[in-house]
């Protein structure tokens, strides 16, 4: 008996340890801090949707934001080379 009951516990954990998800979002988005999905930023493509905002998620800069016609990062400095 105690070995059904050890297998029971240890096959309940392993299923609660794979159905959890790490990433609440979807893909394309990445998680900041404060828990919010943003857009992940798409090099090459000009006209990014910017119907979610205007924040983004850069893989080198990082959270950047489009104001004014230019990108920005997060201490709200223009970054020139966005694409490369």
């Amino acid at each position: 008996m105690k070995k059904i009951i050890l297998f029971l516990a240890t096959l309940i954990i392993s299923i609660l340890i794979v159905s959890c998800d790490s990433d609440p979002c979807d893909e394309g988005y990445t998680q900041l801090d404060n828990g919010v999905c943003v857009p992940d930023y798409v090099a090459g493509v000009a006209n990014q949707d910017f119907t979610l905002g205007y924040v983004f998620y850069h893989s080198e800069f990082g959270v950047i934001n489009f104001k004014n016609g230019k990108w920005f990062n997060a201490n709200d400095l223009i970054i020139k080379n966005l694409n490369d």
